[in-house]
């Protein structure tokens, strides 16, 4: 325990030894019985806490009609403004109340994604020179009448 810690100690804690914290009062009081300067830090927070010890203190409690002119002034409490993403939230939680379907949800919508990106394009290798495999696709996709 060093000085500065031992004056830090102090200001946060006061003079008090029973209200330091427990892991450095040993060591707080070690410096203290050790050091002329701890002494006189001690000595100067204690003069202090003679003056808080005598200040009065406040004796009244504020009337109902003060508070309530208090909560008159200051209104309603201001409504936050919820984010875009807390407003999806939100949304998401109203349709799906605890939130267990969101992963179904999601693997759903990416099945679905993937077999209508399949339908619109054409996944079989088409060769540009064979055009009865051509004339074959359109024929079974659109059921049209060919004429000879």
């Amino acid at each position: 325990m060093n000085l500065e810690r031992f004056a830090d100690l102090i200001a946060a804690y006061g003079t008090n030894p029973q209200r330091w914290p427990a892991a450095e009062r040993q060591a707080a009081q070690s410096l203290l019985a050790a050091s002329a300067e701890a002494q006189r830090l001690v000595q100067e927070a204690q003069a202090f806490d003679a003056l808080l010890s005598i200040s009065p203190l406040p004796a009244i409690e504020p009337s109902a009609a003060l508070r309530s002119r208090i909560m008159a002034q200051i209104g309603p409490a201001p409504r936050s403004v919820a984010g875009w993403r807390s407003q999806i939230a939100e949304a998401i939680g109203l349709l799906f109340p605890g939130g267990r379907m969101m992963p179904q949800l999601a693997a759903l919508t990416l099945a679905l994604a993937i077999g209508i990106g399949a339908g619109f394009t054409n996944i079989l290798p088409v060769d540009t020179q064979d055009n009865d495999l051509v004339t074959l696709q359109l024929s079974s996709a659109v059921p049209v009448y060919l004429e000879e």
